[in-house]
């Protein structure tokens, strides 16, 4: 019988052992899923904020690279509008420069002496107006003077009136740049 109760007494302590040890299994196992849960909670929350990141880094990325693509075509088109307009006024100062060298620009000289009021001032043109603007003005009381310009008419300084004609075509084509520079609607 002492047998009986010491083999009661050892099942009775490994029945209480094996509930104990269910116990804590089951009370493992719970902190083990909670702590489980917790982490992936936790990499779930670093993972999305590390994506949200990346996201907006490559929003900025591509912002930034559109604006400077925007801007390399900008300069670009610029560049090709400057050697357009260059190319426009080089083709015009050239013309001028051939009409010159015309009959018709020696009547464009004549027209523009006939409109000023000669009073004994001076006559500043090239070189190549002189003999031209001297035979016009015989009668007249002028003085004509050599002066450098680059395309050709002529100026003139009123003594009595403190004036200046300038009748240039240096003058006009400069002022005719400017204005289309102003005013073409050529712009980018």
């Amino acid at each position: 019988m002492e047998n009986e109760v010491i083999k009661n007494i050892k099942d009775d302590i490994k029945e209480q052992a094996q509930l104990v040890i269910d116990q804590i299994e089951y009370e493992i196992s719970m902190l083990h899923d909670d702590e489980l849960a917790h982490y992936k909670a936790g990499l779930k929350k670093e993972q999305d904020t590390y994506l949200e990141k990346e996201l907006n880094d490559l929003e900025v990325l591509a912002v930034t690279e559109a604006s400077r693509q925007k801007m390399d075509t900008k300069r670009k088109l610029l560049s090709l509008r400057e050697e357009l307009v260059s190319q426009l006024f080089d083709d015009v100062k050239k013309r001028l420069i051939a009409f010159t060298k015309t009959k018709d620009y020696e009547e464009y000289l004549k027209e523009k002496m006939a409109s000023i009021p000669f009073d004994g001032g001076v006559i500043y043109a090239r070189k190549e107006d002189i003999d031209l603007i001297k035979k016009e003005l015989k009668a007249k009381d002028v003085e004509v003077k050599e002066a450098y310009f680059e395309i050709g008419g002529l100026t003139y300084i009123s003594k009595s009136q403190d004036t200046e004609y300038d009748l240039s075509l240096d003058t006009n084509f400069k002022s005719q740049t400017e204005w289309f520079i102003d005013h073409s609607g050529f712009t980018i």
